[in-house]
């Protein structure tokens, strides 16, 4: 009997296309700049005031260094 069966012939599924690898790098980067600006922001939020004093000391000291006309 082991000849009574028929083999039903079946085509191969078509290889899906995965996702190419510069797809991949953009995303990675895209992610990597996202991370940065929000890390930034959360910098500038949580050092605001000590930048704020940092920089207007600059100021003042410019104005004192240069004589006014």
């Amino acid at each position: 009997m082991e000849g009574s069966y028929h083999e039903v012939p079946h085509s191969e599924p078509e290889p899906t296309q995965g996702i190419s690898g510069w797809l991949i790098a953009l995303i990675i980067i895209a992610a990597l700049v996202v991370i940065c600006c929000v890390c930034t922001l959360l910098s500038f939020l949580l050092l605001g005031p000590e930048l704020g004093k940092g920089l207007s000391t600059i100021v003042e000291t410019m104005k004192a260094a240069t004589p006014m006309p």
